[in-house]
């Protein structure tokens, strides 16, 4: 694992209990935890699932992040989608369970948010 992954994956569980709390508006370490989430959502690689719902929330909370935020959301969204893309059956199905676990937390701010289908 890389480094950047386990901050962003102790991030993302360390906001579930924040977003849940304060669905309104994400904070800056959040937001680009929910990119990651939204690039695992995203990707072919880990099984179909409707992310319209999801795709709508970041645009929205995106809309007031700063350049550098936005970036590094972005990267975020892109190393994600590229670790499910290159993952062996035993990555794939860890970044499942992220996206599936950790990732759901994120769906509620989006109200009924999106379902993974596996």
């Amino acid at each position: 694992m890389s480094v950047i992954r386990n901050i962003v994956l102790v991030a993302a569980l360390a906001a579930t209990s924040a977003v849940l709390a304060s669905p309104s508006q994400l904070s800056d370490s959040q937001y680009i935890a929910a990119a990651r989430c939204q690039g695992l959502i995203g990707s072919h690689a880990l099984g179909s699932s409707d992310s319209s719902a999801f795709d709508k929330m970041m645009k929205s909370e995106g809309a007031t992040r700063t350049a550098a935020v936005f970036q590094m959301a972005d990267d975020a969204r892109s190393n994600a989608s590229r670790e499910a893309r290159n993952a062996s059956a035993t990555g794939r199905s860890a970044l499942v369970s992220e996206r599936d676990g950790a990732c759901q937390s994120f769906t509620s701010a989006a109200g009924s948010g999106p379902r993974a289908a596996n």
